[in-house]
């Protein structure tokens, strides 16, 4: 009985890992959406592929295989550039420590260079979010425009 407790916690442990960082970047998009408006700009679009991008960075920061910031950013830039047609500009705001996405969002706003990101002539984000060993979360959250 205490085998299959354990496996089924296991599976559920792992199945809303898994979802975890998927329903928290959507509401990081959620968020910046809400911030962007009282300010009377049009909602940003998600872009998958700059999902995966952000997705990239997040994991190589919560795995230690690079530095906390924006190391690499050109080659992200770069990698976004031929998969969506008119980018023109490109940002990236960075933070890890928010455990929730309305605290990491709020740190944005509260910070200049961030917040100037947010409320960018962008069209296009992607977000992305990864957790290290010791539990803590990185973000990446990229602008296209």
């Amino acid at each position: 009985m205490k085998t299959t407790y354990f496996l089924l916690t296991a599976i559920v442990f792992a199945l809303l890992s898994f979802s975890f960082p998927a329903e928290m970047s959507k509401e990081v998009v959620a968020k910046t959406n809400e911030f962007r408006k009282q300010y009377g700009l049009p909602a940003l679009q998600e872009k998958e592929n700059l999902n995966e991008i952000a997705q990239q960075h997040s994991e190589a920061m919560a795995k230690g295989r690079i530095a906390f910031g924006h190391n690499g950013f050109n080659a992200r830039h770069e990698q976004a550039s031929p998969k969506i047609k008119s980018l023109y500009s490109f940002a990236e705001n960075v933070a890890y420590g928010a455990e929730t996405a309305a605290q990491v969002v709020e740190n944005w706003k509260n910070s200049p260079g961030h917040r100037k990101n947010m409320l960018g002539k962008y069209q296009y984000i992607g977000v992305g979010i990864a957790r290290s060993k010791n539990g803590q979360l990185y973000y990446t959250q990229i602008f296209g425009g």
